[in-house]
């Protein structure tokens, strides 16, 4: 599937191993911002996609929680805006971005916010890439940082974006290169040769091991200490996962009417 060098956007959930994708792209001279988010490690996301993205959930008056909810809802406000707010700021961004091309976009609220940069990007500049990540480790890494639901709540919602995502893609007919996280640290030489060929660019081995510290040629997965971690912070916040307290609202809703 070769492709012309054009922009990249990458469209995931979070904790998916996208941070590293992105920043092994840029090193290809993909340019990601005046600045990116950091966190304790560097998210590559552009400071105003990201300040951009949040607007448009203000915009929708959406107030959920996109790390661990799916809502069809939002994704439809979401798309409704356009043509119904200034979107002077949007193009501005883009016009930006384009002077510096080709750039790359990596934002997990971008599955939800796709649905309007539609409209205002050029698609047919854009090469997408869908990255997936095994779900048991995306768990773990979740319940790391304190988001409490249940392995198949997280599941279901993965699947869910993972469905909308390639639902958008088909419906635009936009071409994508879909990437597991596994195969690019287990398998880089082949994984980073179908990147290669996918955008036209030369990414090395030595590319990669730049952006990811851990060893290479084996399947990442959680360590025992951090899977044992995992088990008791679920246990000891059971009470108060995600997926049972969205429940009970549903519940108490459904009651009142």
């Amino acid at each position: 599937m070769s492709r012309h060098r054009g922009n990249v956007i990458i469209l995931t959930s979070g904790l998916s191993g996208s941070s590293v994708l992105t920043g092994l792209i840029s090193r290809s001279g993909y340019w990601i911002g005046d600045s990116t988010q950091k966190k304790e490690y560097d998210t590559y996301e552009n400071t105003e996609l990201v300040k951009l993205n949040m607007q448009l959930f203000e915009e929708a008056g959406y107030t959920g929680d996109y790390k661990m909810e799916f809502s069809l809802d939002a994704i439809a406000r979401i798309a409704s805006l356009s043509g119904k707010i200034d979107d002077r700021p949007f193009r501005h961004f883009v016009d930006k971005c384009d002077a510096h091309g080709p750039w790359i976009w990596k934002d997990p609220r971008l599955w939800l916010t796709i649905h309007f940069w539609k409209d205002i990007l050029h698609l047919d500049e854009c090469n997408f890439i869908l990255l997936r990540r095994k779900f048991f480790h995306s768990w773990v890494s979740a319940t790391l940082r304190r988001r409490i639901e249940s392995y198949g709540s997280l599941r279901r919602y993965e699947e869910s974006i993972i469905d909308s995502i390639t639902s958008f893609l088909d419906r635009e007919q936009l071409p994508c290169l879909q990437m597991g996280y596994e195969n690019l640290i287990a398998r880089p030489e082949a994984t980073i040769h179908e990147l290669n060929t996918y955008l036209a660019t030369d990414l090395t081995l030595e590319d990669l091991k730049m952006v990811y510290r851990g060893p290479l040629h084996t399947i990442p997965r959680s360590a025992p200490i951090d899977y044992a971690k995992a088990i008791l912070i679920y246990l000891k916040n059971y009470s108060q996962r995600a997926d049972r307290i969205a429940v009970t609202r549903r519940r108490a809703k459904a009651r009142s009417t």
